[in-house]
């Protein structure tokens, strides 16, 4: 198995990152990150001109540290504001954008797949954002959560989405949250296949509100899903909350993956 290659989350560190920009991605370039997954990139309540120069000024940020953003969570670049969107993911050096719950689609919240109808519309939605993101060749990804796999009429409308969306649109699976979820996460992995471009990876309790915890002290059996999964080539690190030091955290579960033989920096 090739390992894969590790990325972190930034919404990790949203804390410290609000208070110090430059510190924060300066401190995970220490630990030995290469690449970054950012969050928020273009969000739709942004001007269409501060969705590019924030993107700018991260992507400026990254550079003087010799980081890399290959993935991003990212608005959905769709109706008048979708060039500006995509903009703004060029800008930052994004290829593989990604769509991290469903109030990144204009006009859908989460609850948008509790209903056959909502899933269908959110789908389409989807689907139309991907066309866009193809036309300046980007291919588009969805995060899952852990409420997707509810029933709607007797299939998971993770299940209905992912039959309905366009074939291009790529997963990015949050292993945490599809095991809290109730998924056999090898299985679901194997099942999806090549579709899976990257992994969201942590561990703990494997409850909604609980805290998180680093690889290896939880529930999840991060290592079958990385074998389960080797069209991931992006590792990426999560921690939505933890009780502990988030940094300390993030760095132990990094050197288990990397001593492990599973994941490398770059």
């Amino acid at each position: 198995m090739t390992p894969g290659i590790l990325s972190v989350q930034l919404y990790t560190f949203r804390d410290a990152y609000a208070a110090d920009a430059a510190g924060t991605i300066a401190r995970i370039a220490g630990m030995g990150f290469k690449y970054i997954e950012p969050f928020g990139i273009g969000n739709h309540g942004l001007s269409n001109a501060d969705k590019v120069e924030r993107a700018q000024q991260l992507r400026a940020l990254l550079d003087a540290n010799g980081m890399q953003a290959p993935t991003a969570h990212t608005a959905a670049p769709m109706g008048e504001n979708a060039e500006a969107v995509l903009d703004a993911i060029q800008a930052l050096g994004t290829t593989l954008p990604v769509i991290s719950w469903p109030g990144e689609v204009p006009g859908f919240e989460r609850d948008v797949m509790n209903s056959k109808d909502g899933t269908v519309r959110f789908a389409d939605a989807l689907s139309e954002a991907s066309r866009h993101a193809q036309s300046r060749g980007l291919a588009l990804g969805y995060h899952n959560h852990w409420w997707e796999w509810s029933d709607v009429g007797g299939q998971a409308a993770y299940d209905l989405l992912l039959s309905r969306v366009d074939p291009a649109v790529f997963v990015e699976i949050d292993t945490y949250w599809a095991h809290t979820g109730g998924q056999d996460m090898p299985a679901l992995l194997r099942r999806l296949g090549e579709r899976v471009k990257a992994l969201h990876l942590k561990d703990g309790p494997a409850t909604p509100d609980a805290d998180q915890t680093p690889l290896g002290t939880g529930k999840v059996d991060y290592a079958a899903a990385i074998a389960a999964a080797p069209s991931a080539r992006w590792h990426v690190l999560e921690m939505d909350r933890t009780a502990g030091d988030v940094f300390a955290e993030v760095g132990q579960s990094a050197q288990t993956l990397i001593q492990e033989g599973l994941s490398t920096w770059e």
